[in-house]
Formats: structure tokens, C-alpha cells, sequence
């Protein structure tokens, strides 16, 4: 997986997956996205319902290998 960002607004629950480094703002709300690493995903936010492959903003759920 590519860079993997979540939307630290409280009341967004956006994923972000192969999103540019230099994207700071969420596409759902315009809050600020965080950048979080592989093992942090799969840990707390692989069953997000709201999950983004950001170059064609359709739903992406990744599989664990």
C-alpha cells in the first residue's frame, strides 16, 4: 500500500489511500488529513466504511496480505 492518510475531524470518518504527500485537506469535510502507517490501518481503521483510492475518489477496501 501506498500512502495511507485519515481525516482527524471527529465527525469524518474519511481513509484516504494513494493520496500525494503534499494533500493536507480532507475531500469530504476540507479538515486537516493525518498520515498514519501500514500497521496503524490495519490495526484501527481497516473496517472504515468510508475508504478512498484518492486518484479515482471510489470506495477502496484493501486486503490484508
Amino acid at each position: 500500500m501506498k500512502n495511507i492518510k485519515v481525516c482527524g475531524d471527529p465527525n469524518c470518518e474519511a481513509i484516504f489511500h494513494n493520496i500525494p504527500k503534499e494533500v493536507t485537506k480532507c475531500n469530504d469535510c476540507n479538515g486537516r488529513v493525518i498520515t498514519i502507517n501500514e500497521d496503524t490501518y490495519w490495526k484501527k481503521y481497516s473496517d472504515n466504511y468510508f475508504q478512498y483510492d484518492y486518484n479515482t475518489m471510489e470506495l477502496y477496501y484493501p486486503e490484508e496480505e
